[in-house]
């Protein structure tokens, strides 16, 4: 009995998980590649495939992809060897210790990871929720959580080397920029970048840092955030969404440092990249890592497929370092993150579409160069989807973009919404995302392309590129585009059927219940029933519906009282019917950006034709940003 008894013992200490509390003195980043304490394993995500890697530093023999939760997007490597796993689409946290791998849920659209000194704590952002929350990691339960503002995403935890976790600060990157005091959508100057600064128990609100715009263009997409002695570097896009375009200037890519302590934006340090000055145009920076010194940062540029060095031993006077050209190392399809080793030697670049890894070689400061590429997963997409896939997030072909300043994923991060209005030929209009696509057309807001192939004309006339497709741009709704290319028909196919629906916070079921039978009784499913959560739909052949050169689907336009003559082009009869899905992602709303939240969409009668209580506006509200590919649609 006592032999038994030591048994159950013994094995109930070798399931619970406790980290040996040895900080190494360095912060945590969230990031899809990690590296061990020592040095000696790698370990990488691959979203595509529900798996993470673990390859040896001195070998590079990758092993068998370890299969974890699904879209496992983050990683982070406890003191122990364990690697714990951010799973995006199912919520999910993986800790992979050996060869068992325990998963848990942990909240809807996990976006950004990052753990404690000890290894013992771990902070994650969940983004349709706008929490922070922190799971103990021994029990696989929530310890604490927080309300912070909307979009958290990227996430980083400073380590003193105290050996103690209760005193360091969690910095939390939100994705999408927000309306500055006093100003107005479709301006360069009218939103802000932002971060939050919170303890490390989660237990107060923490404090609010204003990224200020730029004099062309605001802070957007903050996607890169690394810490390093009492700084804060954050990687991010500039909108300026004003006319006229420019292709330096109106989707381009900065770096922005911060004093934690005081939380003060170091303006005089900021690095427009895209600066003619500095270096070429180059697009959508996801990450940036710093050299143990912080002498050195690494920007990476997931639509150039490269890694920017910079010197930053002269702060108001950054360089290119030797990386050619224009200080830029080239990487494989759509890199995502960076881990530098220890000594500061090599560098490991995460390529997300050529499912491989990128060594770098980092010593030499005028031959820094890829050293060699690690397949970590094998293809999971089919070859047209993985094509389209490929050139939606790309840049650097110049069949797509003039000298490479602007991807499809500049404005449609993921396939999701950048949440900018803009200036454009059709009027104010903001960014839509493109989850669901497949069965809705028309396409735009205002109903003026009739196929997915007719993005053919904002590659030539808004990207300045060559153009996928032979021959002129043809008029839209004119003579179809599809099949003229099969590079153009493969970015199609991705649009249509590669973009999933990100997936909402669980909400009150007595209010989404309610909020339901008030959508039904108001017959709001008469525009936005059905699978799609719209009724949206062409009437006729593509090709055919404007056959005396009209611009729009007319049959399709629905007045809701929202065209603005001064600044709207197009809709003075009406506009299109979007879907309701993944409404809790796409803020602000409307064509023109002109309503900031549900509520305001609500008390508009001239949409709804309903007017509602503040209560009923409320459990409506709730049901319309709970709408994803889970909910049961209401019939037209």
């Amino acid at each position: 009995m006592r032999i038994a008894w030591l048994c159950l013992v013994l094995l109930l200490a070798a399931c619970t998980w406790a980290p040996p509390a040895v900080p190494d003195g360095l912060p945590s980043s969230s990031s899809p590649v990690a590296l061990s304490q020592d040095g000696s394993w790698l370990w990488v995500v691959n979203p595509d495939h529900d798996s993470v890697t673990r390859v040896p530093t001195d070998s590079l023999d990758p092993g068998v992809p370890v299969p974890v939760g699904r879209e496992p997007w983050a990683v982070a490597v406890a003191p122990d060897g364990s690697a714990v796993v951010l799973n995006r689409r199912d919520g999910s946290l993986s800790l992979v210790r050996g060869t068992q791998v325990t998963t848990f849920p942990v909240g809807s659209e996990p976006g950004g990871l990052a753990l404690s000194p000890s290894g013992r704590s771990a902070y994650l952002t969940l983004s349709s929720g706008d929490e922070v929350i922190r799971v103990d990691l021994g029990s696989g339960t929530i310890a604490a959580r927080l309300q912070v503002g909307p979009h958290p995403w990227a996430i980083a935890v400073t380590d003193d080397g105290d050996l103690e976790d209760d005193d360091e600060s969690v910095v939390v990157a939100h994705r999408f920029a927000r309306l500055r005091e006093g100003g107005v959508e479709a301006s360069n100057t009218g939103k802000e970048g932002w971060l939050t600064i919170l303890g490390a128990d989660l237990a107060n609100p923490g404090v609010e840092v204003a990224v200020a715009p730029f004099d062309f263009g605001y802070a957007n997409v903050l996607e890169g955030l690394a810490l390093h002695q009492g700084s804060i570097w954050l990687a991010h896009q500039l909108n300026a969404p004003e006319l006229p375009r420019t292709f330096d200037t109106t989707v381009s890519a900065a770096l922005t440092p911060i004093t934690l302590d005081t939380a003060n934006v170091r303006l005089g340090e900021r690095i427009h990249l895209n600066d003619s000055d500095f270096s070429t145009p180059v697009n959508f920076p996801r990450a940036v890592a710093l050299s143990p010194d912080g002498l050195r940062a690494y920007v990476v540029l997931a639509g150039s497929d490269a890694v920017m060095g910079i010197d930053l031993s002269e702060p108001t006077e950054p360089t290119l370092v030797g990386f050619w050209p224009f200080g830029t190392v080239p990487g494989g399809s759509s890199p995502r993150g960076l881990v530098i080793s220890r000594d500061g030697t090599r560098g490991y670049l995460m390529n997300y579409l050529s499912r491989d890894v990128s060594v770098l070689d980092l010593a030499d400061e005028q031959a820094r160069r890829e050293l060699s590429r690690v397949s970590v997963a094998p293809e999971t997409l089919s070859q047209a989807l993985l094509r389209g896939k490929v050139m939606f997030n790309n840049a650097s072909d110049p069949r797509l973009s003039h000298l490479g300043w602007i991807s499809c994923s500049s404005c449609h991060p993921d396939g999701g919404s950048d949440t900018t209005t803009w200036v454009t030929p059709e009027g104010v209009r903001q960014t839509m995302p493109l989850w669901r696509l497949e069965g809705t057309a028309p396409f735009h807001i205002s109903a003026s392309r009739d196929e997915i192939q007719d993005f053919e004309n904002d590659i030539e006339e808004l990207m300045d590129g060559f153009g996928l497709a032979p021959g002129v741009v043809q008029r839209l709704l004119g003579v179809p585009n599809g099949g003229r290319s099969d590079d153009l028909d493969a970015l199609a196919a991705f649009l249509l059927t590669g973009v999933r629906t990100p997936v909402a916070a669980v909400g009150d079921p007595a209010m989404l219940a309610r909020g339901r039978e008030l959508f039904i009784a108001a017959n709001c499913g008469s525009c936005h029933g059905g699978p799609a959560w719209t009724v949206s739909s062409l009437p006729g052949p593509v090709g055919s519906l404007a056959p005396n050169g009209e611009l729009e689907v007319e049959a399709v336009l629905v007045d809701v009282g929202t065209y603005a003559p001064g600044s709207d082009i197009l809709g003075a009869q009406g506009f299109d019917i979007s879907t309701l899905l993944g409404l809790h992602a796409s803020a602000p709303y409307l064509h023109n950006g002109s309503a900031a939240t549900l509520v305001q969409v609500l008390t508009e009668p001239a949409h709804s034709g309903t007017a509602f209580t503040p209560a009923e506006t409320a459990d409506l509200a709730a049901f319309l940003a709970s709408i994803d590919d889970s909910t049961v649609p209401v019939s037209p």
